[in-house]
């Protein structure tokens, strides 16, 4: 329990402090967004690439685990889909938000650095690929179920896609971090240096302008609906993936199925809130699940981490 609370505590302090200055208004809305874009463009990929680089793993390729992995991600954004039309009577638009903010948990922000501190840097590979594959699927699911058709032809829904996937940084470092572990490619020490000062500064400053975003007061029409998205992110999630990974037996190293549990509970990813913005809709109710889900996660990550460590 003492090395639980030796990652979880200054993890989450970390968010909560920039919540407090936020709150006391040190920093005010724009100063936040210029913290943000900091965090997750100039210190998180570099982050990222060098800590993929410097894993032992030298199989990236575990096609059996991304499998497993993104089977328990369509089950969820259909089942949250499907639940949120019948249920709440949402259209295309609002239900695939809402099935956004019950299938993607916060990566970038928290599950790389979070997995790094719990697990060391060779789990910079699999939540990488976690990652990789969990955005590719949920940006097309979004895109298609989000846009109105009439609007956007398929060829159209698709160059949107591919442009989403080069425009992020996190994807593109995740890229290039594989290209160089597949092919032995060295770094020279001058842009090691540089690099490793830029990622050194990438955990607080990522959980700092989380904790700036997270300043938000929740709305209470949104009670059943945030405690709905709650119970598919930080419970049901991280059930599927384990009894996925622990009810079918395979060769996949304990590492990777480690790093897959602790990333199915994390709260709902900032990116649901970019999304909710593009498409002008269910913006409340995102920004309301993703301050909920993360002041819940201080109890799903350390229940987990509990049990995994």
């Amino acid at each position: 329990m003492q090395t639980v609370l030796f990652i979880t505590i200054p993890f989450f302090s970390i968010i909560f402090l920039g919540t407090f200055f936020r709150a006391i208004k040190v920093f005010n809305e724009e100063a936040s967004k210029i913290i943000t874009k900091f965090a997750f463009f100039v210190t998180l990929p570099p982050y990222v690439f060098l800590n993929i680089v410097k894993s032992s793993n030298t199989n990236i390729f575990q096609w059996d685990f991304i499998i497993r992995f993104e089977i328990v991600t369509i089950l969820i954004i259909t089942f949250s889909f499907l639940f949120s039309k019948f249920v709440f009577k949402y259209k295309n638009r609002e239900a695939s938000l809402f099935s956004l903010n019950s299938s993607y948990p916060n990566y970038g922000f928290l599950g790389i650095p979070l997995c790094i501190l719990a697990f060391g840097e060779n789990a910079a590979i699999p939540i990488s690929m976690i990652l990789f594959a969990d955005t590719i699927v949920l940006l097309t699911f979004i895109t298609f179920f989000a846009s109105n058709s009439k609007e956007k032809k398929i060829y159209k829904k698709l160059f949107y896609i591919l442009m989403n996937m080069i425009k992020n940084p996190l994807l593109v470092a995740v890229l290039i971090g594989f290209i160089f572990v597949i092919f032995n490619i060295p770094i020279y020490s001058l842009v090691y240096k540089v690099l490793n000062m830029l990622s050194v500064a990438a955990p607080p400053t990522l959980l700092f302008a989380l904790g700036i975003m997270l300043w938000n007061k929740i709305n209470i029409k949104f009670v059943r609906l945030i405690a709905t998205i709650t119970i598919f992110r930080l419970i049901m999630h991280p059930l599927l993936v384990f009894c996925i990974f622990y009810f079918f037996p395979s060769s996949i190293p304990s590492l990777w199925i480690n790093v897959a549990i602790l990333s199915s509970c994390l709260p709902v990813a900032a990116t649901a809130f970019a999304m909710a913005g593009y498409y002008e809709t269910f913006i409340k109710e995102t920004s309301s699940s993703i301050l909920v889900t993360t002041i819940l996660s201080t109890i799903s990550v350390s229940f987990i981490l509990y049990l995994l460590l």
